[in-house]
């Protein structure tokens, strides 16, 4: 049986309050104000192609996590809506999923802005992948997050919003509006629309370090399975938890190569815009460090799967080719995504095509207070 956090400060990592915060913002902010009256924005997903420290990823009491992680921004978006009441209550909109993570992501923004508007929020996020590696739970809170801090003139500073996303992270409990579970967010999908670039590598607390913008000619195409069955987060985590043991095995083994990687061969590939040469290195990590395996719990077919796939990059088919977080999803960065669509659709997986995306999230529209 679950437990439930009586304080943000137990000791215990168990279920804890929708609007928790657990690391509170540190940073003095900018001078916050009632700017919109409303304002719509297109929040883009990542895809997390490789940890630098994986050993780093076990559950922490803190809720702060250092592995360090390699994204990609992709323009699978997701339009939030933010206008502000004239009273004070929060009010979700009926057709928006998942009310308990969009909840939290406005109680977090209202510990950390003190405002006292109601708003009204509407997610339109009825297209979304859940548990397929596309950071769904943590973009939904970005998304939210980034809405609310435009409302109010953006007084939180993007690496700063980032670090306090990632670091007071949950996701919701099917059946349950009021608690969220513990999982372990790096900054990621915060920083997919935070950062106005296509690639990004997060280092630290989640510390944004170097940013690329992907060129136009390359293609994004994502696979996942189509027989995989969508599961609670309880779940999920149950599953990782028993598998972690391998995460801190791989990180011991190789953290220092991977360093030594990330440092003499990515960063430099990053500002010669070597695309190849950053898919050897993540190639490196998924295929021949044992992470494809670690990540197989997700969906036991997955080092099958990857190894039938994986002529699109020996052959030069696709630049990069990886998993994301710990799958099932795979995607590969591509100047040739004809060919590697085939041989997604020959393994019967589902298909999704985007070009790369460079410019963080969007705003639509947005009108002055006032």
């Amino acid at each position: 049986m679950n437990t439930i956090n009586k304080s943000p400060r137990s000791k215990v990592l168990t279920l804890f309050k929708v609007g928790s915060v657990f690391n509170p913002v540190r940073t003095k902010l900018n001078r916050c104000y009632l700017k919109y009256k409303y304002v719509v924005l297109d929040y883009p997903s990542r895809l997390n192609a490789m940890a630098i420290d994986p050993s780093k990823i076990v559950m922490s009491k803190d809720f702060r996590y250092t592995p360090g992680e390699v994204i990609f921004s992709v323009p699978f978006f997701k339009r939030v809506s933010i206008s502000v009441r004239h009273d004070q209550e929060i009010v979700i909109s009926k057709s928006s999923k998942r009310h308990a993570l969009i909840m939290h992501a406005v109680l977090l923004m209202k510990s950390a802005l003190h405002f006292k508007d109601g708003l009204n929020v509407d997610v339109e996020n009825s297209e979304e992948l859940r548990h397929c590696g596309l950071g769904s739970s943590s973009g939904l809170l970005a998304s939210v997050a980034c809405a609310i801090n435009e409302v109010y003139g953006n007084p939180v500073d993007k690496k700063t919003l980032i670090a306090y996303l990632a670091q007071n992270h949950g996701e919701e409990i099917d059946g349950d509006n009021f608690h969220l579970n513990p999982v372990q967010c790096i900054g990621g999908s915060a920083a997919a629309g935070l950062c106005k670039a296509g690639m990004i590598i997060l280092s630290g607390e989640s510390v944004p370090i170097a940013t690329m913008r992907v060129p136009k000619t390359y293609s994004i195409i994502v696979g996942i399975p189509k027989d995989i069955r969508d599961a609670d987060s309880r779940i999920l985590m149950g599953k990782e938890k028993k598998n972690l043991y391998k995460f801190v095995a791989t990180g011991r083994k190789y953290g220092k190569i991977i360093a030594y990687n990330i440092l003499h061969r990515m960063l430099p590939a990053m500002v010669m815009r070597d695309l190849k040469a950053i898919g050897d290195v993540i190639y490196e990590y998924r295929f021949k460090m044992g992470s494809i395996k670690n990540c197989s719990f997700t969906y036991k077919n997955l080092p099958k799967l990857c190894k039938r796939l994986e002529y699109l990059k020996n052959d030069g088919i696709a630049e990069i080719l990886s998993i994301s977080s710990v799958g099932p999803g795979i995607f590969v960065i591509t100047k040739q995504p004809k060919l590697c669509e085939r041989a997604f659709r020959s393994e019967r997986l589902k298909i999704y095509s985007w070009a790369v995306n460079n410019d963080g999230y969007k705003i639509v529209r947005r009108m002055k207070n006032g």
